[in-house]
């Protein structure tokens, strides 16, 4: 096996001009992202919504340790993401700065490690370290603020291998301690980070470290603590039902996993259209296109060059089969979620590849007689870092707002579901209902059945005023998905505040609160309906079921001064009027008054 690396044949110092350089273009490059904002793309989950995050609480700290969240373990994520609340609140620049220094500090990261093993020789360190900063297919995992989870758990699985590196060279217990821990909070940050053992193993191979009973016990506690993580994962995303949702059967999914390998390498060298999501692809019938089929050709072909690899160039070995090892978990050859591919799954993955396109790259140079043909790698090797800063500045831009995001997508894929309900989603919150509307009905020609293009065109409906058309695409809605239980608080509420039929709106909310037994506004407007039924004791029974719930929202304790104003009880008309307005209920002050007057109670100032 060959000793070492035919890079360089010195020692040279860590510190240089370059690296710092590398991590200021990698600044200018990734600068546009910090004007991005929130995306309806797991963004409102993890943050907007997420009362875990809005206090730093024993009992919140208690819940992201103890609980799986949106089909994962993952409490170190939930935890940085309520130290960013309590700073930024729900101002986004904050969260993408912590994302844009997560990232600057992994590439740093990544220049240390390949510093180190390659026994401290730079220029090999510093080219995988600008690919790893510059290429466009980690612009999913800086400029998405969800993604962070690639960037943390990357963060404290290179400082684990670093320290790994550390402990071979020192012999120092403490170093191996080190690393084990580090390696326990990357599992606690995302469980891709199950393959560092099997980095590790690689990391003996590449340093000749002979296999001896020494190197086996180190590495029980790493694939012990894998195998933990691994089981944990794989429950966690059984619990959020997202293994296999498309159904795509067994002997089917060895062939997509393989044929992902192939879009990876593609894209690592030519990232062009990409694209936050890439959906498995079907034909016209449902089916495999045919060439998925020939995509297990990709195996033989890696297994051919690693064999020819082995003893002659072991850097080449081990670069492929360090892509190859922490790539695995994502192939889907068990399904998770509703992509084939994903650019963040790439994260650390491309390192190894990286490392190889580098190594190649100096031998090349080096073999290069002519003091001018060296020149002209040095010259191409500038034209490439400035493309890859150039692809991902304007990259970074697509991830502005959720609709410049899914109309990337909707260019790539005229054909994406997904992405013409979202985009349809949002344009609904920016009240543009006629866009919206435009994309349920192109999304519709593409799939009549599914139901979430009839909700946000009845959205779209109702808040234009065409109560009639809005009630019957949430019927449809309901037809295509009965246990789509937010629909029914939406028709619910048609019935009640529109078409005036009590009886049926409150059938509707009971479904709703079967589904959401502890939603407030299921109770809220339970209690409306009876309200206007002019079944008082029921609407207080169900005002007082809301503010058990949260007794920070207005609407129950108007509804409660509304029917004390109709018992002629003023005084708790007042006090409960007094207690919604407080809460932000919009109506006249001068019903306040009256029922203040009514009661006799001395004149006070109004709170707003």
């Amino acid at each position: 096996m060959a000793k070492k690396r035919n890079i360089q044949n010195k020692q040279e110092q860590f510190w240089n001009y370059k690296l710092i350089l590398v991590l200021a273009i990698t600044g200018i490059a990734y600068y546009p992202s910090l004007n991005n904002g929130f995306l309806n793309w797991d963004d409102i989950i993890y943050v907007m919504n997420n009362d875990m995050i809005k206090t730093l609480s024993v009992e919140n700290v208690t819940k992201m340790f103890s609980t799986f969240y949106m089909g994962n373990y993952h409490p170190f994520i939930i935890f940085s993401f309520a130290f960013d609340y309590s700073l930024f609140q729900l101002n986004p620049t904050g969260y993408h700065v912590h994302n844009l220094v997560i990232h600057l500090i992994n590439s740093f990261l990544v220049y240390a490690f390949c510093y180190f093993l390659f026994s401290k020789k730079t220029n090999i360190a510093l080219i995988v370290s600008v690919l790893f900063a510059l290429h466009p297919m980690h612009v999913e995992s800086v400029a998405w603020i969800s993604e962070r989870k690639d960037l943390l758990y990357t963060m404290y699985f290179m400082m684990s291998l670093i320290s790994y590196l550390f402990y071979i060279e020192k012999k120092e217990i403490k170093y191996f301690v080190l690393s084990v821990c580090l390696f326990v909070f990357s599992l606690l940050s995302k469980a891709q980070a199950v393959t560092l053992p099997v980095v590790l193993v690689l990391i003996d191979f590449f340093l000749s470290r002979k296999i001896t009973r020494k190197t086996i016990l180190e590495k029980i506690p790493f694939f012990t603590l894998s195998l933990i993580f691994g089981i944990v994962a794989i429950y966690a995303q059984k619990a959020d039902n997202s293994i296999n949702p498309n159904g795509i059967s067994v002997f089917n999914s060895l062939f997509y996993a393989q044929y992902s390998i192939w879009v990876y390498l593609y894209k690592l060298v030519l990232p062009i259209n990409q694209t936050c999501l890439y959906e498995y692809p079907i034909n016209q019938v449902g089916k495999p296109p045919l060439y998925i089929y020939f995509s297990p050709f990709i195996i033989p072909l890696i297994g051919y060059l690693i064999f020819k690899a082995w003893k002659k160039w072991n850097t080449g070995t081990f670069s492929v089969l360090f892509f190859l090892a922490t790539i695995f978990p994502v192939l889907q050859f068990l399904p998770v979620g509703q992509a084939i591919v994903a650019e963040r799954y790439t994260y650390i993955p491309y390192i190894g590849l990286f490392i190889l396109a580098g190594s190649l790259f100096l031998m090349l140079r080096d073999k290069a007689g002519k003091s001018s043909t060296k020149l002209l790698y040095s010259y191409a090797g500038l034209v490439i870092i400035a493309l890859l800063s150039l692809t991902t500045y304007h990259r970074t831009k697509v991830w502005y707002d959720s609709v410049s995001l899914w109309t990337d997508v909707i260019e790539k894929n005229p054909k994406s579901v997904t992405a013409y309900v979202n985009r349809g989603y949002m344009y609904n919150q920016y009240k543009e209902y006629d866009k919206a509307i435009r994309d349920c009905n192109e999304g519709l020609s593409i799939d009549s059945n599914y139901f979430k293009f009839y909700v946000n065109r009845a959205v779209s409906y109702r808040n234009t005023g065409r109560y009639d058309m809005a009630f019957a695409d949430f019927s449809k809605a309901l037809l295509k998905n009965p246990k789509d239980y937010n629909t029914y608080l939406d028709r619910g509420i048609l019935y009640t505040d529109q078409f005036m039929k009590y009886d049926l709106g409150i059938a509707d909310f009971k479904v709703y609160l079967k589904y959401r037994p502890d939603n407030v506004d299921g109770y809220y407007n339970m209690a409306v309906a009876h309200f206007k039924k002019q079944s008082f004791d029921t609407a207080i029974d169900y005002c007082n079921q809301a503010i058990q719930i949260s007794s920070e929202i207005a609407g129950p304790y108007y509804i409660k001064a509304l029917i004390s104003d109709a018992r002629g009880d003023f005084n708790n008309a007042f006090l409960f009027g007094s207690k919604a307005k407080q809460l932000g209920y919009a109506f006249e002050d001068t019903q306040l008054k009256i029922w203040q007057q009514k009661a006799g109670i001395p004149d006070v100032s109004i709170g707003h």
